[in-house]
């Protein structure tokens, strides 16, 4: 038996196609312009919750990246102080080993030297006290206004700064000022202090060459360590760096739209929905009301 076919049912169908192929082309249209082909997670929920774990994850990458950024100028600080102390040093050293030749210094020449012992030993304590953003950098985790008191006492901690750099691994970011320039029981700017009392008193500044030359040994080593944690640092960027880019290519593989294709698939949809609509137009007889406009 053949079903009968009314103008309605023909309406009706006609219509349902229609609104199909206009929400296939909205559905285009809104890839387009978003940029996204995951408008909402019904679109497809296996794609949806892998995007939304490449979203956590490069937020957690970013977390690191601020960390890494954190520390590098943390240790580009320490760096900085640690070069400006070595020079300090060194020439505190060419003044003992000068002070110590007591047959080419007279009274005047050894005045002037405990002069500029004083002011070497005031930019040592400059350095030692250097701070980035607020923070005294050689003063470890210890909340402390300057790592060194005005009289060169260490008032710093015991641990040293650490930031997470990547999932489970924790970088030192540089040295303890007690590494570099003496803790509790004795630091250079006591010895320093020495030396000058022993020269304005007439003494031999050759038994303090020993002392001031560990010194210089102890504020080079630091700045070794210093730089040998830079290189692990800049190793550990360009890991953060490549996992960026790694999860940022995941997540557009998932939800990214090829804009040249979609914008063709666009095209065509669209072309066939203006067709459909002619052929509609074409096969829906015209209704009473038609004639009477």
């Amino acid at each position: 038996m053949i079903g009968r076919v009314t103008q309605r049912s023909i309406a009706l169908n006609s219509l349902t196609n229609l609104q199909a192929n206009q929400a296939r082309s909205s559905k285009l249209q809104e890839q387009l312009t978003s940029g996204t082909k995951l408008a909402k997670g019904s679109d497809d929920p296996v794609a949806a919750a892998a995007a939304l774990r490449y979203r956590d994850e490069l937020a957690a990458n970013a977390r690191h990246a601020r960390n890494i950024q954190d520390a590098s100028a943390w240790l580009t600080t320490q760096e900085n102080a640690l070069t400006d102390a070595t020079k300090a040093v060194q020439r505190i050293n060419a003044l003992t080993v000068q002070a110590a030749n007591t047959g080419s210094v007279d009274a005047n020449g050894a005045k002037a030297i405990t002069a500029e012992l004083k002011e070497l030993k005031a930019q040592l304590l400059a350095a030692a006290n250097t701070t980035y953003q607020g923070r005294p950098v050689f003063a470890g985790t210890k909340d402390v206004a300057a790592a060194y008191t005005d009289a060169g006492a260490y008032d710093g901690g015991t641990t040293t700064v650490s930031r997470t750099v990547a999932p489970g691994l924790e970088l030192q970011v540089g040295v303890l000022g007690s590494t570099a320039f003496g803790g509790a029981s004795s630091t250079v700017f006591d010895e320093i202090q020495s030396l000058v009392d022993t020269i304005e008193s007439g003494g031999n500044a050759g038994t303090h060459l020993g002392t001031v030359q560990s010194r210089l040994t102890a504020i080079t080593t630091s700045l070794g360590t210093v730089g040998a944690l830079t290189n692990k640092l800049e190793a550990a960027q360009q890991v953060n760096q490549t996992r960026a880019d790694t999860l940022t290519t995941a997540l557009d593989d998932v939800e990214g739209v090829d804009l040249a294709k979609t914008l063709v698939e666009f095209n065509l949809q669209n072309t066939a929905y203006q067709a459909a609509l002619q052929a509609t137009a074409k096969v829906i007889q015209p209704t009473l009301l038609d004639f009477l406009r």
